[in-house]
């Protein structure tokens, strides 16, 4: 049972890293490989928030979550948006967005150094017993954070004009641009929630596991995996996907090591991108031709 329990809660920080993908691509088409160093910005930025005692925690979470959330809009802005200026096939802006990447990665690297520094804010201190499981309530939180996330989103993209707004643009941005949508901002709103979301995650990580500049490396592929099985084209597919390989690679990892663990949540992906490449949720989707 502990292997289980503990692959759910880590599933849990997987699906709220998997969802900055999600909705990034269900609206644009693209994704940021830099999603792991946008996790170092929330981390640090909520630490250099800790000596402002007249502000509560929670005040200063938001103001991180805030300002990382602004620098993923201008980066859609400046370093996504003018490389796709070729249709749906120009992916010029992997490119861009994986040398963001090292830029930041450098940057944070040469500010604050390599050595992760302890981190208070966001921090839930204690244990909780599940099922006979002694679990970390750090650990706990960022499940249930994933989970509660996830809900917010689906109802926004759902029952809300913002949300409508979304969807058209996802489905055609060239007429949504006709009925006076502007894809431009829809792009840059949706990345603003997408690296606020890496933002939150990285404040309670850093909580857990000190803040660093490569506090996002270690779950960035899981995260794209928890994408893929679940499926870019859906809200709902990171949790899935997060269950599926975080208790996958926990029971494995228990029985046989960590090489199995890793190796098993791999050929998890593998066999969703041959059986069905679109995800285990996400609906195939038909191109007119």
């Amino acid at each position: 049972m502990e292997p289980i329990l503990t692959g759910l809660v880590l599933g849990g920080l997987y699906a709220l890293l998997a969802q900055s993908f999600v909705l990034t691509f269900v609206t644009t088409k693209t994704l940021s490989f830099a999603l792991g160093e946008f996790v170092a910005l929330g981390a640090f930025g909520g630490l250099a928030l800790m000596s402002w005692d007249w502000l509560p925690d929670i005040g200063k979470a938001v103001i991180a979550i805030i300002a990382v959330g602004v620098i993923g809009a201008l980066v859609f802005r400046f370093l996504i948006l003018p490389f796709t200026t070729e249709g749906e096939h120009d992916t010029r802006w992997l490119l861009s967005t994986v040398a963001l990447s090292f830029v930041l990665l450098n940057l944070l690297a040469n500010v604050e150094g390599a050595s992760p520094q302890r981190s208070e804010l966001g921090r839930f201190g204690g244990f909780v017993n599940v099922l006979g499981t002694r679990l970390a309530w750090q650990d706990v939180v960022i499940a249930l954070v994933a989970i509660g996330v996830s809900l917010l989103l689906i109802l926004l993209t759902r029952t809300t004009s913002l949300g409508m707004v979304m969807r058209a643009v996802a489905q055609d941005p060239e007429t949504a641009s006709l009925m006076g949508v502007s894809p431009r901002r829809t792009g840059m709103v949706t990345y603003a929630v997408a690296m606020g979301i890496a933002a939150l995650a990285g404040v309670l990580w850093a909580a857990k596991v000190g803040a660093s500049p490569e506090i996002g490396a270690p779950l960035l592929v899981a995260s794209i995996a928890v994408a893929v099985v679940g499926g870019l084209g859906s809200l709902w597919g990171p949790l899935l996907g997060g269950v599926l390989y975080g208790v996958l690679t926990q029971v494995m990892s228990f029985q046989f090591g960590s090489v199995w663990g890793d190796t098993s949540g791999l050929l998890l992906v593998m066999a969703v991108l041959v059986f069905r490449p679109e995800g285990l949720i996400a609906r195939k989707t038909e191109v007119k031709l």
